[in-house]
């Protein structure tokens, strides 16, 4: 594969602006996620069906977004414009990180009321948004930037939420 910087969307890549145009929802929604989450790190894989592989988006925070489709990475940088609004999110409440304390080795969380529900709802959300077997993942920041929390969704499934090594069911 090419080094991600050599397909970045402009009129000589043909193939990155198509994969652009065809996720545009899809890019359009996980910068609004980003953004309103304070989330240090988005993924999502887009489910196609059966009959193709997921596109993942990945943004970390900055806004640049890694697209995967059809097995080629492409670069989408924060400025770039897409055609289409953002697909509808439930309400997002950042908790700032100096709330948020995690120990992976008793799975203690400390956090304020309904903190931890409200982003993993909020990470749900977002894969419900996409629907099918789409998956959803958010990095946040915890009082100890060498341990953020992760949390993943998938419609259907029970929301994990990970801490270092620590890997724990929410309930929902």
């Amino acid at each position: 594969m090419p080094p991600l910087a050599a397909v970045q969307p402009g009129a000589d890549n043909p193939a990155a602006l198509r994969a652009v145009a065809r996720h545009a929802e899809a890019v359009a929604t996980v910068r609004a996620f980003a953004a309103r989450s304070e989330a240090l790190r988005v993924v999502l894989l887009v489910d196609l069906g059966d009959e193709e592989p997921p596109a993942m988006l990945d943004v970390a925070a900055g806004g640049a977004i890694e697209l995967t489709d059809e097995g080629e990475a492409h670069a989408v940088p924060p400025g770039m414009p897409v055609p289409v609004p953002p697909r509808a999110l439930p309400e997002i409440r950042p908790a700032p990180s100096s709330a948020l304390r995690a120990d992976p080795v008793t799975g203690e969380l400390a956090a304020p009321i309904g903190a931890i529900a409200n982003l993993g709802h909020a990470v749900l959300g977002l894969a419900r948004a996409f629907g099918g077997r789409s998956v959803a993942t958010a990095e946040f920041a915890t009082q100890d930037p060498d341990l953020p929390m992760t949390i993943v969704a998938r419609e259907g499934e029970p929301l994990l939420l990970a801490v270092g090594d620590g890997r724990f069911e929410l309930p929902l």
